[in-house]
């Protein structure tokens, strides 16, 4: 029989390797179908410009034609060379136990599996609590309810007018201006700052913005006053400065110390109130030294809403534009949608990471549900011997379920550290952060878990109830 058996195992691991082949081959064929489907979706999703031309360098088709050679020939080795050892009589009595190597090996692949799951899984929560925590963390003005409307040079003469027009609506609170938007950047010049020796140049980052520009922000003020439109000084002589600016310069006491641009030429100025800081700059950036110069005509217009009425006080703002501006289209923006532009980045990074954890769980559940299936085969009997000597159903499920919990343990064990230390770089590269905490690595640990037993429920559950007699019985 075994000279039988030898002479026949060079066609059985033939067969096993083109067959394996043939598979890879096939699985190259879909993924390159899905590939033309899926690259335009993804392109969108993630902001670039991949293309297909790549498919075609010849880089390419030696790694894919090489991919295609060793994934054949390491899928179908083990199968051919394990299986062409057995005997006929063997096989065909179902007595092919699992070999410690074989058994060792499959465990291997599970842990590896469900590591890379879970490490996806902490990677994917750690992203979305970033986001969530750039989002809602006070950025020192109120966005709600702030319309945005943009003007070019030739229009901002008339922004006086606009302006009169607009607040006559009761459901319009603030109509104000400003030459920069509000957490996307500012200019920055050459400051001349009172300081304790003397005046000394600084640069420092500054917005010119119409009076009520403090108010409709919802900006604090920390000590003195906002400019006021019943101050004609306060357009050439006052500026108002943030926290970080008065305490970078050492003001105590900030009101009054003197502000020179250049030489003085165009700004001779003192400090007439001192604001809470705000986010001028974004969420992704430190708070800078800022202030703010007094000028009525700016190109960037904020209108705070009450809320209420608020498709009417559109139509009204609609009317009162063409009004003003008859030549030119009515279209503005939200403040806070704009504002929220800047995390398009970091969303698409969450939706990316999803798709990817969602296939390495999906690819690790299917090697579960195959070891689980394959393990429940070979303790048939075992199961029945215990079903024999009164074990109940969930004797049974539990005795199943141990095995890959363990395995499931070690996972988690391995991915914990090694995602806890990689996306703790991550976070580095941000200002204001996050902290990845105990809750979230106890969250991915939970998923898995609760997946496995989803996972191998099914098969543990299907042993539990099989009839002792069909389990020990033989051939």
């Amino acid at each position: 029989m075994r000279k039988v058996v030898g002479s026949r195992r060079g066609p059985l691991v033939t067969q096993f390797l083109s067959e394996s082949l043939m598979l890879t081959l096939i699985s190259l064929i879909i993924s390159i179908v899905l590939l033309i489907i899926l690259l335009p979706k993804f392109n969108l999703l993630a902001g670039k410009s991949f293309n297909l031309t790549i498919l075609y360098s010849p880089a390419v088709i030696v790694a894919v034609l090489g991919s295609i050679i060793v994934a054949g020939i390491l899928g179908g080795s083990y199968p051919a060379f394990f299986l062409s050892r057995f005997s006929p009589l063997t096989v065909l009595k179902g007595e092919i136990t699992q070999g410690s190597a074989g058994s060792l090996f499959r465990k291997i692949l599970v842990v590896i599996q469900f590591t890379i799951s879970v490490a996806m899984i902490i990677c994917t929560l750690v992203v979305f609590r970033q986001l969530k925590y750039l989002k809602t963390m006070d950025q020192g003005f109120d966005q709600e309810n702030i319309l945005t409307l943009q003007l070019n040079q030739g229009m901002v003469r008339k922004y006086p007018v606009l302006k009169l027009s607009l607040m006559e609506n009761d459901d319009i609170k603030y109509v104000t201006s400003t030459n920069t938007q509000i957490g996307e950047g500012s200019g920055k010049v050459i400051f001349s700052m009172e300081t304790d020796q003397g005046m000394a140049q600084r640069g420092i980052n500054f917005a010119v913005v119409d009076h009520d520009f403090v108010d409709a922000l919802g900006i604090k003020m920390v000590t003195g006053r906002d400019f006021q439109l019943d101050m004609p000084s306060d357009t050439l002589a006052s500026v108002v400065v943030n926290e970080t600016l008065a305490n970078r310069m050492g003001w105590s006491d900030a009101i009054g110390k003197k502000v020179q641009l250049g030489d003085g030429a165009q700004i001779n100025a003192r400090v007439i109130g001192v604001m809470k800081d705000y986010h001028q700059t974004g969420m992704y950036n430190e708070i800078e030294s800022l202030m703010l110069v007094y000028r009525e005509r700016n190109n960037i217009i904020y209108i705070k809403l009450s809320g209420n009425n608020t498709e009417q006080t559109m139509s009204f703002i609609e009317n009162k534009w063409k009004e003003v501006f008859p030549d030119q289209p009515f279209t503005y923006t939200y403040l806070s949608e704009r504002f929220n532009n800047q995390f398009e980045a970091d969303e698409k990074r969450g939706l990316i990471f999803t798709m990817f954890t969602i296939l390495a769980i999906l690819i690790a559940c299917l090697g579960l549900f195959g070891l689980a299936s394959y393990m429940v085969e070979q303790r048939t009997r075992e199961i029945g011997i215990r079903k024999v000597f009164g074990a109940d159903e969930g004797v049974i499920v539990r005795l199943i379920s141990r095995d890959f919990i363990i395995l499931v343990s070690i996972s988690i064990i391995i991915a914990v550290p090694v995602a806890y230390y990689f996306m703790s770089n991550w976070l580095e590269n941000y200002v204001y952060r996050t902290n990845i905490g105990v809750s979230i690595l106890a969250v991915a640990a939970l998923i898995t878990v609760l997946l496995t037993f989803i996972t191998i429920s099914f098969k543990a559950y299907q042993a539990s109830v099989l009839n002792p007699a069909s389990s020990i019985r033989t051939e």
